[in-house]
């Protein structure tokens, strides 16, 4: 019994020791960035992905966001690596500068958390996500996202998608989703549906390496 119960107490111990102290990542990533560490170098670190779901972590890469390449999978993410680029327009067709976009989406699984598909379903989702982001669009309106191409959602029919919301002075906030042409399960009533929604479908581009498929989006504000 007393070898049972030694056990026992090395075990949890083990475990103990094996939980990242956040506190202390936390405290490293912030005085990363304010040294001018890169968004994306910190969102692709291993060591600070058990931290990504946590809302100070996430608050700090809002706080950090600017208009530089938003690269949100780290190297050994599994799937296809894509290339995301973005417009973003106004009701008149001109380019919207410094807006403030922000993504997140599945990994080639359908799992939007390490652990399970779902965190808490939407409201969780979006806002513990492990794969996510924030970007600014620069001068010409843009922004540019790196990543792994998400996969939909297990055990169902909706197609694979990035969510995407954008906000801007002296505009709406916007909702939606970018979708990808190519994808199996983007047909018939699922694309009528999506298309009804007014998410945006997107059909592949020529890529050069590392990536495999790009695809572009245009997103249109309106006045506020």
């Amino acid at each position: 019994m007393k070898v049972f119960l030694l056990l026992v107490f090395l075990s949890a111990a083990s475990c103990l020791r094996a939980q990242p102290d956040t506190t202390a990542l936390l405290k490293e990533v912030e005085t990363k960035l304010n040294a001018g560490s890169p968004v994306s170098q910190i969102l692709t670190e291993k060591k600070y992905s058990a931290i990504h779901p946590d809302t100070r972590f996430r608050e700090l890469i809002h706080k950090n966001s600017n208009d530089k390449i938003l690269v949100i999978a780290p190297e050994e993410e599994p799937g296809k690596k894509i290339k995301v680029i973005g417009t973003v327009k106004n009701g008149s067709g001109q380019t919207v500068a410094d807006a403030l976009v922000y993504l997140y989406q599945t990994d080639s699984r359908g799992w939007y958390s390490a652990e399970a598909p779902h965190v808490q379903m939407y409201e969780g989702d979006m806002r513990h996500a492990r794969l996510f982001g924030y970007v600014k669009t620069n001068k010409q309106g843009q922004f540019e996202l790196h990543t792994v191409k998400p996969s939909g959602y297990p055990q169902s029919d909706l197609p694979a998608h990035i969510h995407v919301h954008v906000t801007a002075n002296g505009y709406q906030a916007y909702v939606n989703e970018f979708l990808f042409d190519d994808d199996e399960r983007l047909v018939g009533n699922i694309r009528a549906n999506a298309q009804r929604n007014d998410f945006i479908i997107s059909k592949p581009e020529k890529a050069t390496a590392p990536f495999q498929q790009q695809f572009s989006y245009t997103i249109t504000l309106a006045k506020d």
